[in-house]
């Protein structure tokens, strides 16, 4: 953690005086507040008690970490968060956790101080079931952004330049999102509302973690314009990780082509309803042409839809010439989708090298791992590619 040199001030007159064999204290202010900042706050604030030369140290201290549920109200929290920023001279780390919501709404005023300050990182977890009013305004130094359980208000754009870890769960976006993050590595939207999500710039290395359920209601060309708006900030991302709630809404929208063409793709791992992958996966593989790399994730969820037929006979572009390594999760069914998939794999992708099949089972020892490879191979696999099975035990 960087260290901000305080000023010389009181703090260090007394640095020379005799403190017999006190030499904690002869320290430099650096150093103290350096020290005090692996410390709780209750912690920190109390050492202001244990001299004159300890009396200010304190309020140097960088971080500053909450529970609203060790306060009696939300408005006690609320208070301490403000007499707090009263006192400090600096702070680059904030994290409020709230497991209970009474009057959320206190905690705008405070929070909109706090993001004053030359603040780096920035938490705040919500766990409750109404979501935080927050407003968001430009910040130079912001280096991470985690908010859960926020309702942001009106913004036209917003400009974080120094941001490179952005995770929002259950945010809600009140207008429209314009972002400018140039430096963004690593960015996870979970459970957000909105109708526009535009990201101007981000990282050429940045990974995005997509688990958004964007709940369709009319199926129709707005809706699939949502989605494919959303999606086309990350054309060119090199890796990327889609949940099975946001690939279950490409699902209900593939006749309307809600995917666009993500050209810089080239790690991708994505959870799939194992029902519905036979349609799914070659329209997710269509969009993906410079492939290298999939983790696929064939879930076993009781969606009422049912679906039959098999595999498109249309190779998508990437599993001809582009995909090198396939990781497969899944379990054993009696209506072998899982089978037909794998052998799709081994059986087509000419430049496949490796192809793991993690495979759950109830129980390991009823399974030889022989003849399970057996079972799940292809006669049109490569010499050149190695086929790998790993059974897991999973409870009953």
């Amino acid at each position: 953690m960087s260290i901000t040199e305080p000023k010389r001030s009181s703090l260090g007159k007394e640095v020379g005086t005799s403190r017999g064999n006190d030499r904690i204290s002869l320290l430099p202010d650096s150093l103290l507040c350096h020290i005090l900042s692996f410390l709780t706050w209750k912690e920190a604030v109390s050492t202001s008690f244990l001299s004159s030369r300890w009396r200010d140290p304190w309020k140097w201290v960088l971080r500053l970490e909450l529970d609203n549920y060790k306060f009696p109200t939300d408005k006690a929290c609320v208070d301490f968060i403000s007499k707090f920023l009263l006192n400090v001279k600096s702070l680059s780390e904030f994290n409020l956790f709230i497991a209970y919501d009474n009057d959320l709404s206190l905690y705008e005023p405070c929070l909109v101080e706090v993001m004053k300050f030359k603040i780096q990182h920035f938490h705040v977890d919500n766990c409750g079931s109404i979501g935080i009013p927050l407003t968001l305004s430009a910040c130079e130094s912001l280096v991470s952004l985690k908010l859960s359980g926020i309702r942001l208000n009106d913004f036209a754009s917003l400009s974080l330049p120094c941001l490179k870890i952005m995770d929002l769960d259950s945010v809600i976006f009140a207008h429209d999102v314009v972002l400018g993050t140039p430096r963004l590595e690593h960015l996870s939207l979970k459970n957000c509302q909105f109708k526009s999500f535009e990201i101007k710039r981000m990282s050429g290395s940045i990974k995005v973690h997509i688990d958004i359920c964007f709940g369709l209601r009319h199926y129709d060309l707005s809706e699939r314009n949502i989605i494919y708006n959303f999606l086309k900030n990350f054309s060119a991302v090199e890796d990327v990780t889609l949940a099975e709630s946001t690939l279950l809404s490409i699902y209900f929208l593939r006749d309307m082509y809600p995917l666009p063409k993500f050209h810089g793709l080239t790690t991708l791992r994505a959870t799939i309803w194992l029902g519905g992958c036979l349609i799914l996966l070659p329209i997710l593989l269509k969009s993906c042409p410079n492939l290298k790399r999939l983790t696929l994730i064939l879930s076993y969820d009781d969606i009422e839809e049912a679906v039959t037929g098999s595999l498109s006979r249309r190779l998508p572009i990437c599993l001809v010439s582009s995909i090198e390594y396939v990781e497969i999760e899944t379990t054993i069914t009696e209506e072998a989708t899982e089978q037909e998939v794998v052998r799709y794999f081994l059986g087509n992708a000419t430049s496949l090298k490796k192809l793991v099949l993690r495979l759950d089972v109830s129980d390991e020892k009823k399974h030889d791992p022989v003849l399970v490879k057996q079972r799940f191979d292809s006669p049109g696999r490569s010499n050149l590619c190695q086929f790998e099975v790993l059974l897991r035990s999973c409870p009953q």
